[in-house]
């Protein structure tokens, strides 16, 4: 799993793939003492069967009190990365993965139709809980990392 320094060689990656090849974008995030640590991901998952490479970046920024605005900033870091490498996805399938739950009764359903408008109106396609793996199980592991 590379640690992203260069998006261009993350771009070149993902442009020598096939156009089968899927790829999913998210971000997770975790509080480290007084520190919130968030984890940006690119899945890029060959062929869209035959496994994946991972392209992660890692970002610290002084604690953040508020889930709401925690959830946003995900969201936020997904799109923004998503928009840095969609000129090279093409018409591959494309997504961004958001660690957010649609059932109610989880607290991080308080910005699920903001998210999911803000995604879309960036022409992007956006995916939730449990079927976001990009976000809630790639990112989820690398903030356990840190």
């Amino acid at each position: 799993m590379p640690l992203i320094r260069d998006m261009e060689e993350v771009k070149r990656f993902i442009g020598g793939t096939s156009k089968r090849t899927a790829v999913y974008v998210g971000c997770d995030s975790r509080q480290v003492k007084n520190h919130t640590l968030f984890v940006s991901v690119v899945v890029v998952h060959i062929d869209s069967s035959r496994g994946a490479k991972i392209f992660w970046k890692i970002e610290r920024v002084p604690r953040i009190r508020s889930l709401r605005h925690r959830l946003l900033e995900e969201v936020s870091r997904a799109v923004y990365l998503a928009l840095e490498i969609s000129e090279v996805v093409g018409e591959r399938p494309f997504e961004v993965h958001l660690d957010i739950n649609p059932n109610p009764e989880h607290n991080s359903n308080i910005i699920l139709k903001e998210a999911i408008g803000y995604v879309l109106a960036q022409g992007l396609k956006p995916v939730v809980k449990p079927h976001s793996i990009a976000a809630t199980t790639v990112a989820d592991y690398i903030t356990g990392k840190y």
